[in-house]
């Protein structure tokens, strides 16, 4: 048995291939993201270009203005110039009432002009009304020093105005070259977005494409994987429809698991029918011929031992031992109808089951394995548990696979006595039966792959790792559980309950 204390217990449930909790994006939802992600890069860039080309288009508004400045300058300093000609050329011989009528074009015409100019010719108006006061006295008075007055004030003007000049082109020249380092700026920018832009949707085109690629592969290594007969899930990685078809090779896979356990199960129980009917049609025709001979042999000795106690026979109990001749022979009976009440054609479906007898019948069966050959099969089964609702069959399946593992456990340890109980008590709604043993016990990662279909320690050709996946299934069909707990070195002890009331 194993030793007292804490042991860690092992429910048997099986896992089942991840399937994610939460649906991603479909293919289609992902085309319209990328899409609407192009989309937003595309008005981004046009919204910078557009930013930037609005620049320019003030820089080149700026520049028209200039230009009309400067053409509006060149009138003004040509009727500046032409004036002050007039006057040098005319003022030395004619009247000064006439050279100031004949510039009286050119002084008119410097009015409006100098308003235009604006911001570049400050005070302009007032000298256009200076010029034209004093042209105004000039033609009035016909003074001659009204005239120089003149010419010195249109000499200012043109002074002025070349000034001017000099500053507009400067003005002009910064305005093109800030038009040329926005221009050149604006495709910089543009350069850069376009190839940011191919970049990324290049990147993440290759990259949504190489994963798609990979998942489909491995769908596929699955897919043969299934033709091969493994079952590994494949780890969904997805939320599209290409995780969802991953999800159902998943499903699917854990289907054909599933029904191919059951397939085992129905194997190994029909191989055990099959074994205990051969057994069975064995045993009976061993009884058959042992039960006759015996049967005289006890006749025998009943007829010795009748004879010596009528004839009050000293040898009897000394040299005749006809007590212990019928002890044996009954013995021999009793092994005979034991094997043919085991190994008889039971119901397959489930019924009311005396579960102590069927275990007392099934713990004398097994104790002539050669395993149990130098243990001890000790039964503590409690006379007060109620029946129990099950398949006969499915319980003695169990308890055998349960008991000869036991017997392979003890027999891996050297020195001391090997020792199998198996027990019954009442557990609430469930009759509990436990089978324990103090053989090498399992270890934590064994333990909890106790349950696993086609998993043993076992060397090849001694286990399948079919027993316990198979006691499991057989005892949840029965609506009952089974639980293991182990310590290396210490022992097993397997607890199965069975259910004391029908589904």
């Amino acid at each position: 048995m194993p030793a007292s204390g804490p042991l860690v217990e092992v429910a048997g449930q099986q896992e089942t291939s991840p399937v994610p909790a939460l649906r991603g994006l479909t293919l289609r939802a992902k085309a319209v993201l990328l899409f609407v992600a192009f989309a937003a890069f595309i008005a981004l860039t046009l919204f910078s270009v557009g930013q930037q080309r609005g620049r320019l288009i003030a820089i080149a508004e700026d520049l028209e203005r200039l230009h009309v400045v400067e053409s509006t300058l060149a009138r003004v300093s040509a009727a500046s110039a032409a004036a002050v000609l007039k006057i040098n050329d005319d003022g030395a011989f004619a009247e000064p009432r006439d050279v100031a009528q004949s510039v009286a074009i050119e002084i008119e015409s410097l009015g409006p002009g100098l308003r235009v100019l604006g911001e570049l010719f400050p005070g302009g108006p007032q000298l256009a009304a200076r010029l034209e006061e004093r042209h105004a006295r000039a033609r009035a008075t016909s003074s001659r020093a009204d005239l120089i007055d003149l010419r010195s004030e249109v000499n200012v003007l043109v002074a002025r105005l070349g000034q001017s000049a000099v500053e507009l082109r400067a003005r002009k020249d910064r305005l093109w070259e800030g038009y040329r380092a926005r221009y050149d700026e604006i495709t910089l920018s543009l350069a850069a977005m376009t190839g940011a832009g191919l970049v990324f949707f290049g990147a993440l085109t290759v990259v949504f494409f190489t994963r798609l690629a990979g998942d489909l592969r491995r769908l596929g290594d699955a897919a043969i994987a299934v033709v091969r007969g493994r079952r590994e899930p494949i780890p969904v990685t997805r939320g599209d429809e290409v995780g969802r078809l991953m999800d159902s090779v998943n499903r699917m896979q854990e289907i054909l698991r599933e029904r191919e356990q059951a397939l085992e199960v129905t194997r190994q129980q029909r191989f055990h029918q099959e074994k205990m009917a051969a057994v069975g049609s064995l045993a009976a025709a061993v009884a058959h011929e042992i039960n006759n001979p015996i049967a005289a042999i006890q006749g025998v000795a009943e007829s010795i031992r009748g004879n010596c106690e009528n004839a009050h026979c000293g040898n009897l109990g000394t040299q005749c031992h006809p007590d212990m001749i019928l002890t044996h022979t009954k013995r021999i009976a009793q092994i005979t109808r034991q094997l043919a009440d085991l190994t008889s054609a039971r119901s397959v479906e489930a019924e009311w089951v005396d579960l102590n007898s069927l275990l007392r019948s099934t713990a004398s069966f097994v104790s002539f394995d050669r395993r149990l050959r130098h243990s001890r099969l000790d039964l503590d089964l409690d006379p007060a548990v109620p029946a129990v609702w099950s398949v006969p069959d499915h319980i003695t399946q169990v308890a055998m696979n349960l008991v000869l593992n036991a017997a392979d456990a003890i027999a891996e340890v050297s020195g001391g006595e090997g020792r199998v109980a198996i027990a019954t008590r009442p557990n609430g709604e469930f009759v509990r039966f436990t089978v324990g043993d103090n053989g090498t016990g399992m270890e934590p990662g064994v333990l909890a792959r106790a349950f696993e279909e086609a998993f043993t320690t076992k060397p090849a050709g001694r286990g399948s790792g079919i027993g316990l996946f198979m006691c499991k299934t057989l005892i949840e069909r029965a609506g009952g559980r089974i639980a293991i707990a182990s310590r290396p070195g210490e022992g097993t002890r397997v607890e199965v309950d069975l259910p004391t009331r029908e589904p």
